[in-house]
């Protein structure tokens, strides 16, 4: 089950619980959580330190931490003896979905108003390679990358964070890497349309188009699951 607003990368924004940590927390922080997202662990999978240990070649204690923060960041939950990757419902995803559709309507509100020189250029170079582009890989992941350059360009580190987090949460439910890159075309307009809005610094407009984009990808999910 995939969806054209779902891909994240995890080299492009560091995770919170990442910062502020050891390097080699760090380093078997991000090595975990790339190998969860890539559906190398898959969901309700234990994972346990002494194991991980020697499969990554590292020691306890910057595992069982990066475990922790794995697990703060809401990608493992607690098990009998250690962790498991987190698993859930399609109650769940739709719930989460309902969330982000709420923070990106305000993250694009937000950048309407507070977006800078910088921020539209990077919005615009990446919209113009989702449109120009025919490997469906590369649209794929700049399609996450005009997402993730929009909540940057909201400058509210608060909903940045809250974002990553819940989108990166549905890549779990979802069971490994996106493939379906859904309907290009129309994809590409309502990007347009949410890019338009906020060059013309129109907060309303932004929030509108964006609630409206995700929306439609939301309903999407609740077909795929109710045909499931």
């Amino acid at each position: 089950m995939t969806h054209e607003d779902d891909v994240t990368d995890p080299g492009i924004l560091l995770p919170s619980g990442a910062s502020g940590r050891s390097d080699q927390t760090s380093k078997q922080y991000l090595r975990l959580r790339a190998d969860i997202l890539d559906g190398i662990f898959p969901r309700g999978a234990a994972l346990h330190e002494t194991q991980l240990s020697e499969t990554y070649g590292a020691s306890r204690t910057p595992i069982r931490e990066a475990l922790n923060w794995l697990s703060h960041d809401g990608l493992l939950e607690r098990a009998a003896r250690g962790f498991r990757v987190r698993s859930g419902s399609a109650e769940d995803v739709i719930e989460i979905y309902a969330a982000r559709v709420a923070l990106e309507a305000e993250a694009a509100g937000s950048a309407a108003l507070r977006h800078t020189e910088l921020d539209m250029a990077r919005l615009e170079r990446l919209h113009d390679s989702c449109c120009h582009t025919d490997d469906d890989s590369t649209a794929q992941v700049d399609n996450f990358r005009f997402h993730e350059a929009l909540w940057q360009a909201a400058h509210n580190t608060t909903i940045m964070t809250l974002l990553v987090r819940l989108t990166t949460q549905l890549r779990i439910y979802d069971s490994g890497p996106p493939s379906n890159y859904g309907e290009p075309e129309l994809l590409n307009t309502e990007h347009e349309q949410i890019l338009a809005a906020i060059r013309a610094r129109d907060e309303k407009a932004a929030r509108e188009h964006m609630r409206g984009h995700l929306e439609r990808s939301r309903e999407q999910r609740i077909r795929l699951f109710a045909g499931s």
